[in-house]
C-alpha cells in the first residue's frame, strides 16, 4: 500500500503536469507580447502556490507520524505542543469581533474560537488524538530553504534540505554525484525561483517574466525536491512506539514556551 507521503508526492506532480500543460500554451509567438508575459506571470505565481501547499502537507503528515507514534506526550519533540499552542493563540487574536452583533452571528464567531481553543488544549493535557496540524505547520513567508526547513523541524527532523540532497532526482536533476554539491545547487535554486516569483508578485507592471524553458525547468526541479523528499520522510518517519524526543521539557499549561 502507497504511504500517506507517496499518495501526497502524486497529486503533487499530477498538479506540476498540468502546469506544464499549460506552459506550452503561451509560448505561441502569434500571441501578442503581454499576453505572454501575462500567462507566464501566472504560471509562475501557481508553481509557487502548488509546491508550498505540497511542503505544507507533506509537513503535516509528518507531524502527524510523529504524534501517531510517540510513546507519550512527553515524549514529543521539545517545540511542537508549545508551537501549536503559540500558533493558536495568535490565530484566535485575529480573529474579527468588531462589527459582531448580538445574536447568531456572535454565537458563530465564539463558538468557533472556543473550538479552536479547546483543540489545543486538551492536546496540551495529554490528548495526542486532537487534530492540531493546520494551526503547527503554517508559514508565514515563501517556502524559502529555511521556512521550508522550519516546517519539519518543530516535528523533529532537522535541516531537511539536506537530508534529501542525497537522493537520486535531486543528484540527478542538478548533474551532481556529490550530495553537499547538489545541496548547494538546490539552495541557490529554490531562492532564485522565489526571487523571481516575489517580483512578479510585488509589481503592479511587470515588464518581464520567465521564459517557458525556465518555467520549465522550474517545474522539473521542484519534482526532483517533491520525490527525494517523498523518500526522505518515508525513510525517517517515526514507527509505532519510537520515543521521538528523549530530551523534552513540556511548558507549563497556560503559559507554553516558544
Amino acid at each position: 500500500m502507497a504511504s500517506a507521503f507517496k499518495i501526497i508526492t502524486e497529486e503533487f506532480i499530477d498538479d506540476m503536469d498540468a502546469i506544464r500543460s499549460l506552459v506550452v500554451t503561451f509560448s505561441d509567438p502569434q500571441k501578442t507580447a503581454k499576453s505572454r508575459i501575462a500567462a507566464a506571470n501566472s504560471a509562475t505565481l501557481l508553481v509557487a502556490a502548488t509546491f508550498e501547499e505540497f511542503i505544507r502537507e507533506m509537513a503535516r503528515e509528518f507531524a502527524r507520524a510523529v504524534v501517531a507514534n510517540a510513546v507519550s506526550y512527553e515524549k514529543l519533540p521539545t517545540k511542537l505542543a508549545s508551537t501549536a499552542w503559540k500558533r493558536t493563540m495568535d490565530g484566535l487574536s485575529k480573529l474579527r469581533f468588531d462589527g459582531v452583533q448580538a445574536g447568531a452571528t456572535a454565537e458563530s464567531v465564539f463558538g468557533t474560537a472556543q473550538a479552536r481553543f479547546n483543540v489545543i488544549y486538551e492536546f496540551c493535557k495529554g490528548d495526542l488524538t486532537q487534530d492540531i496540524y493546520r494551526e503547527l505547520i503554517h508559514n508565514e513567508n515563501n517556502m524559502r530553504p529555511g521556512e521550508l526547513n522550519g516546517l519539519f523541524k518543530v516535528s523533529g527532523l532537522t535541516d531537511v534540505c539536506t537530508k534529501l540532497s542525497d537522493k537520486g532526482p535531486i543528484l540527478e536533476v542538478f548533474g551532481e554525484t556529490e550530495p553537499c554539491k547538489a545541496h548547494g545547487k538546490l539552495l541557490l535554486s529554490l531562492e532564485d525561483f522565489f526571487e523571481r516569483r516575489n517580483a512578479i508578485a510585488h509589481s503592479l507592471n511587470p515588464g518581464h517574466s520567465s521564459g517557458p524553458d525556465q518555467i520549465l525547468n522550474d517545474l522539473t526541479m521542484l519534482e526532483s525536491f517533491g520525490k527525494a523528499l517523498c523518500t526522505t520522510l518515508e525513510t525517517v518517519v517515526p514507527r509505532p512506539g519510537s520515543q521521538v524526543r528523549a530530551d523534552v521539557s513540556v511548558p507549563p499549561m497556560g503559559t507554553p514556551s516558544e
